[in-house]
């Protein structure tokens, strides 16, 4: 199983009280194999693609070398220090990152770097979660909210404003073989297509799509996925959006059709494609995570 971050500190200090120094990447692999973390839980992502359990040794690693705990004797390794042996005698069951930060070298670090680190202002001890896993969890908020909010705007607009975003959103996706191949066709005698795209130069390969602006609620029936399919003539595919819903029989209807292929989208869906795409939002600011490149300081 994965521990909790700060639970990890007492095993990284029992394993280099034991094997001496030892560089980071080995305490990482280690201490997951004698914590009991399977193979396959050794591949859970955070939803930005952080593999858990590797993360949160890492970081109770570094924890405990800020502290005092651990010494760096050369370039990526590690081994305990004269605090890190008191604070396993004294804590043989372990201890949370508060009895870290009553440490002076939690205390310089923290002056250091000019402010508290984010596991700081959380409590880290009751969510478990490694510093970079809380602010992959505060941003993946950040952008769920978004993309409801932007779906909410587009409900408010007119069919025909859902109709175009998404055309562009799909073109963002790689659809069409250029901005003239997306072509808008919704209004009144659509015959329940709004949009086709020419997958190819001379239209051979074409995807409708149909695009729902519904209210939350109002989800789309088997019947009307039944209806676009009938309008698929002579198309490869299609495409059904929606800033609502499908019901289970639209769903299960879509499920078990293979020709003409239709993919479905839903209001969910729709809002965090637009935000991975970014349709209806600017950049305000990018930010780098990272941590140090052990291969780089190793001179193996």
């Amino acid at each position: 199983m994965i521990l909790k971050f700060h639970e990890y500190f007492v095993h990284v200090l029992r394993y280099l009280d034991k094997n001496g120094s030892t560089s980071g990447a080995e305490i990482r692999d280690k201490i997951q194999d004698l914590t009991g973390v399977t193979a396959q839980e050794r591949e859970l992502l955070t939803e930005k693609g952080t593999r858990i359990a590797n993360s949160r040794v890492y970081w109770a690693i570094q924890y405990l070398f800020q502290a005092g705990a651990l010494a760096r004797p050369s370039r990526g390794v590690y081994e305990i220090s004269d605090l890190g042996k008191d604070l396993l005698e004294k804590f043989p069951n372990g201890f949370t990152e508060e009895t870290l930060r009553e440490t002076e070298g939690y205390q310089q670090w923290v002056a250091r770097i000019g402010t508290t680190t984010k596991a700081s202002r959380v409590d880290n001890d009751s969510a478990g979660e490694a510093p970079q896993e809380s602010i992959e969890s505060a941003l993946t908020d950040i952008e769920n909210n978004l993309a409801l909010e932007l779906v909410s705007r587009i409900q408010e607009l007119s069919p025909e404003f859902l109709e175009k975003s998404v055309l562009e959103l799909l073109a963002a996706m790689g659809y069409g073989v250029d901005s003239d191949s997306l072509r808008h066709t919704g209004g009144p005698g659509d015959e329940g297509v709004d949009g086709v795209i020419n997958q190819d130069a001379l239209g051979l390969q074409r995807i409708y799509v149909q695009a729902k602006r519904y209210k939350d609620g109002s989800n789309i029936s088997r019947e009307t996925i039944q209806s676009f399919l009938g309008a698929l003539q002579g198309a490869s595919g299609g495409v059904f959006i929606t800033t609502s819903d499908f019901t289970a029989g639209a769903l299960d209807f879509v499920s078990k059709h293979v020709t003409p292929k239709i993919v479905l989208i839903n209001g969910v869906e729709l809002g965090r494609l637009m935000l991975k795409y970014e349709i209806g939002v600017n950049v305000r600011r990018t930010y780098k995570l990272m941590e140090v490149d052990e291969n780089y300081f190793s001179e193996e």
